[in-house]
């Protein structure tokens, strides 16, 4: 659920300009990172006003969001987990949003809270009595909003398990038609695959730099054929990304345009770099090396 943290309340709710909890405040603070094929989201909650932060504590209240994508419409409930019940951490995967991505900040009440401990409210509610239930907010602070570069190279790979691999070897299937480019292994292999690709240091030189040479060698064949060809292929699909990056760069896998023409191996690394790390020389610092180039 939406919550405006500037709308009228029937009882105490701690937000941003509002003086129902005096001296007291809800603040909150969003970090979203893209890593490979998904956002990495951290929201933390810091309540000042005890009552809250004790109804959260007891587990009668807990710290949620509503994050909502206004490009793809998706949206998703996400909440803390009890072991840190004053932080949310959740991925959501690239394919499902792109562009400006809001988030809703709001602490509920898990359960009815019969008479709302009140005490540090403000002294017009001295003498009231307040019963809460379930779903309705405590506190709400004020919408995060951040952005998702729907052209990121590492978005543009699908992880699919298929068990006619052996362990330690992977297939990468590409279909032009398609949004997604698969990368296929058996369930261990794949288990392996999940845990690098959090490590951007090892994920990038090891199985997307292999892996996007290999579709590079595709895009390249593909790129010849006529353009009532190129435009069946889908607009968001991992084809146009490919192009539309490219060209953004500045890069070519041939001469006919004039500019300097890249290998497929030097492609894949700087269409993986954009404006980051170098992807070996990530590899270089996963080893304890040090470069000052």
């Amino acid at each position: 659920m939406k919550h405006d943290a500037n709308r009228h309340f029937l009882y105490p709710v701690a937000r941003p300009f509002s003086d129902d909890y005096p001296g007291s405040k809800i603040r909150t603070e969003l970090k979203a990172e893209q890593v490979f094929d998904s956002v990495q989201i951290t929201l933390t909650y810091q309540v000042d006003d005890t009552s809250i932060s004790r109804q959260v504590r007891d587990s009668n209240a807990r710290c949620v969001a509503m994050l909502y994508c206004t490009d793809t419409l998706y949206r998703q409930s996400i909440q803390a987990g009890f072991d840190s019940p004053f932080e949310i951490v959740t991925s959501v995967p690239m394919m499902l949003v792109r562009n400006k991505v809001q988030v809703h900040p709001v602490i509920v009440a898990q359960k009815d809270i019969q008479q709302l401990p009140i005490e540090t409210a403000h002294q017009e509610y001295a003498g009231m009595s307040f019963n809460i239930k379930a779903g309705q907010p405590l506190a709400v602070d004020s919408t995060w909003s951040f952005y998702v570069d729907p052209i990121q190279m590492q978005s543009i790979f699908n992880l699919n398990t298929d068990p006619k691999y052996k362990s330690d070897e992977f297939e990468v299937r590409i279909d032009p038609t398609e949004k997604y480019i698969d990368i296929i292994a058996n369930e261990k292999t794949m288990s392996w695959f999940h845990k690098v690709r959090r490590d951007r240091n090892l994920a990038l030189p090891s199985i997307y730099i292999s892996s996007l040479i290999t579709v590079l060698s595709e895009f390249k064949e593909r790129s010849k054929e006529v353009e009532d060809i190129l435009n069946s292929y889908p607009s968001d699909g991992w084809f146009w990304s490919i192009r539309r990056k490219m060209d953004e760069i500045g890069i070519t896998l041939s001469n006919d345009s004039g500019k300097e023409r890249c290998s497929l191996m030097m492609a894949a690394q700087r269409l993986l770099t954009g404006h980051e790390t170098p992807p070996f020389r990530r590899l270089l610092w996963q080893q304890g090396e040090d470069s000052n180039d």
